[in-house]
């Protein structure tokens, strides 16, 4: 696969994501919905959802675990916007000469913080034990966004560090699925909160790649 064809192809892929995640959204708010959420709230696709939540209610070490790791995802995103302000400084401000792949990631983490804060005001769900929002969850997206951008930032890793990229390559799918896992296993969120998370951070994360597929060079 080409350079360009890889960009097309990751492209679309994460647009087709981007309508499945709104269409879920949607669905979300108008399909099967009852009052069956904190104080009666009313939740969409609610028979699964309260079927998968009373099959796992909740469980305190699974919610701390989901913690520590959202912790290390906002410090990965920091280190990755670090090494971009001292790419920033090092060139004297000028935007054109710095690396693009740090360019590319810090507008996908605006991006992925502007539908973070968009959810906080348009409540599709709250969460089972509280009236706080809760859909999409964030914790999954961020640490899927956040911790795939450091997958493919690993990439341009010099040759003779390869080995040890490798190894925090896997480490951050481990991460990454842990964060699902964890996430959903501690009762905080709906299981559709989770889905649609997963929804719009492979939208995200789609887009992002092809950006990088058609504009870096390793």
């Amino acid at each position: 696969m080409d350079k360009n064809s890889g960009f097309r192809t990751l492209l679309v892929l994460g647009v087709v994501l981007f309508v499945a995640f709104a269409a879920f959204t949607f669905l979300a708010k108008t399909y099967d919905v009852a009052p069956v959420g904190y104080n009666g709230a009313e939740v969409g696709f609610s028979s699964i959802n309260v079927t998968a939540h009373g099959m796992f209610p909740g469980d305190e070490g699974s919610y701390e675990i989901s913690k520590v790791l959202g912790y290390i995802c906002l410090m990965a995103a920091a280190v990755n916007g670090l090494e971009a302000v001292i790419d920033f400084l090092r060139h004297r401000g000028r935007i054109s000469h710095m690396h693009k792949r740090n360019i590319i990631t810090c507008i996908y983490y605006v991006f992925v913080g502007g539908f973070y804060v968009l959810f906080e005001f348009v409540v599709i769900n709250t969460r089972p034990i509280s009236a706080e929002a809760s859909y999409p969850s964030s914790h999954t997206m961020l640490a899927l966004c956040v911790l795939y951008s450091v997958f493919v930032l690993l990439g341009f890793s010099a040759w003779r560090y390869q080995f040890l990229a490798s190894i925090l390559r896997i480490i951050c799918i481990v991460a990454m699925v842990s964060m699902v896992v964890f996430r959903f296993l501690s009762g905080v969120h709906w299981l559709t909160d989770i889905c649609g998370g997963i929804l719009l951070s492979f939208s995200l994360m789609c887009l992002y790649r092809a950006c990088i597929a058609r504009f870096c060079r390793r």
